[in-house]
């Protein structure tokens, strides 16, 4: 997912002057402002998810473990009572198929179709279990692919960003010390494309940054462009 939005904002003929690949690592707050200043810019947003537990020394930030078996989307198998699902999302957070830690649910994303999963806060185990790769097999098979006939093409571990309360601020302490405008956004624990484009726009003001949509007449695609005054 991310990285078809990186493609994404690469290939806008908008973003021109945007590095995605910087091949930049930092092990501070202090160490990205300093790189900011050696571009010559006065703003920076920090967007770094869980990297923000070091960079920023917050320790309320932990990681909340997913798990995800991927199926092809041209491929896949349905039962007669998934046949209408092929392109829905379904999430289930309650008994008897799922709970708040171990959600039931299905995600058609680009070429393939997810399902998930756990929501599992300090977690670290970076395979899929036995135990969950068989529920989330079950999983599939509640919500309409024919198991006996379509097999994973691929399984997933991640680690959302979690936090008690996302953090979506000016750093005025960083930022007077500074004189770089230091915007956090992190912290929110796997609902980013949700909240993308409103938390894009309210880290993004104060940095003087614009963010638009562009939907395209001819297939109602919705586009991000992001440009700076």
């Amino acid at each position: 997912m991310l990285s078809r939005m990186l493609e994404e904002i690469a290939s806008n003929k908008y973003a021109d002057h945007v590095n995605v690949e910087t091949n930049k690592h930092y092990s501070n707050l202090d160490g990205m402002i300093q790189e900011t200043k050696d571009l010559g810019c006065d703003g920076l947003v920090n967007c770094t998810g869980l990297g923000a537990r070091q960079l920023c020394g917050d320790e309320s930030l932990v990681g909340a473990r997913g798990v995800l078996l991927q199926y092809d989307r041209a491929s896949c198998s349905w039962s007669e009572k998934g046949e209408d699902k092929q392109d829905s999302v379904i999430l289930i957070e309650e008994p008897p198929f799922g709970s708040e830690t171990t959600p039931c649910y299905m995600i058609p994303r680009g070429d393939i179709i997810a399902v998930g999963g756990t929501y599992l806060e300090g977690d670290g185990e970076r395979s899929v279990r036995e135990s969950e790769r068989q529920t989330l097999l079950e999983n599939a098979r509640i919500m309409g692919i024919d198991t006996s006939k379509s097999k994973p093409v691929g399984d997933w571990v991640g680690f959302r960003p979690y936090r008690p309360t996302c953090r979506l601020e000016v750093d005025e302490e960083a930022s007077d010390a500074s004189g770089v405008k230091v915007v956090h956004s992190y912290g929110y624990g796997g609902s980013g494309m949700d909240r993308l484009l409103r938390c894009c726009e309210r880290s993004g003001r104060p940095v003087g940054i614009q963010v638009w949509l562009i939907k395209k007449a001819t297939d109602k695609t919705t586009k991000r462009v992001t440009t700076t005054d």
